[in-house]
């Protein structure tokens, strides 16, 4: 079976968008089979591919954490030419950014789902990496964990850039703080056997986000890479149901304004 190419995709059906963004060193392959269950249920989906990612290497080496907003942007200003509305979807890194798309574009963002969103790595590393990577290489992901890429189809490098790294530590130093300005509907996912991203940091974003309208999901069989791991269909299942749980309560409060 060939691999999911890691170029971005629209898949085109009703009004209501959906924009996936995918993690660090990642493509849009990694959130395709969300992408898939919400497009048969509806929603048109645009899988973003984020700048210096799901190309070579060498891309991602000269890659700003402002680039990867930008590319994000563009892709939900794209959606938004679609669609009445656009709900974002981010995976890691991409919940990160799905969070600061929130914040600084409310009237273009109906809702957020955050799946292990990074806001707080295991590894002391990503907040020393600003001041190492000039004396850093590239640092190899390990086999173990590159044949479980290939066992899902997933895209990924098989490093990491030590000065990537040192920009998504100020990607996500940056916006720790612009969670309190997210107001719209969010819902956020975690896995317990979570080996990346601590799993009670959703219990400390949960509590940020001042919506009054949130919702927080532990997911007792999974890992990191939500799309892929054993409760993804239940998790498919609940984001297609937080979106038209959305679309209702918007639909009842314009008919009371």
């Amino acid at each position: 079976m060939p691999k999911p190419s890691p170029e971005p995709y629209l898949l085109r059906a009703g009004p209501i968008g959906v924009l996936l963004i995918h993690g660090f060193t990642a493509s849009p392959t990694e959130l395709r089979p969300v992408g898939t269950h919400l497009h048969e249920r509806g929603f048109t989906v645009s899988g973003a591919r984020l700048a210096g990612h799901g190309t070579d290497l060498g891309d991602l080496r000269t890659t700003r954490w402002g680039d990867w907003i930008e590319s994000a942007h563009s892709s939900l200003e794209q959606l938004t030419t679609l669609c009445e509305r656009v709900y974002v979807v981010g995976l890691s890194m991409g919940g990160v950014i799905a969070a600061r798309l929130a914040a600084d574009h409310p009237s273009s963002v109906a809702g957020i789902a955050l799946l292990a969103p990074a806001f707080r790595v295991q590894t002391r590393f990503l907040w020393l990496a600003p001041l190492l990577h000039p004396l850093l290489p590239d640092l190899p992901k390990g086999t173990r964990s590159m044949q479980y890429f290939s066992e899902h189809g997933l895209f990924t490098y098989d490093a990491m850039p030590a000065c990537a790294l040192a920009q998504l530590e100020k990607l996500i130093r940056s916006t720790r703080p612009r969670v309190n300005a997210i107001k719209q509907p969010a819902c956020i996912f975690m896995g317990m056997k979570e080996h990346t991203v601590w799993p009670d940091s959703a219990f400390d974003l949960w509590r940020a986000l001042p919506s009054d309208h949130k919702r927080l999901y532990f997911l007792p069989s999974s890992g990191h890479i939500l799309s892929v791991e054993p409760d993804a269909p239940y998790i498919t299942q609940v984001l297609g149901s937080f979106i038209e749980d959305c679309e209702h309560r918007a639909v009842l409060h314009s008919d009371e304004t």
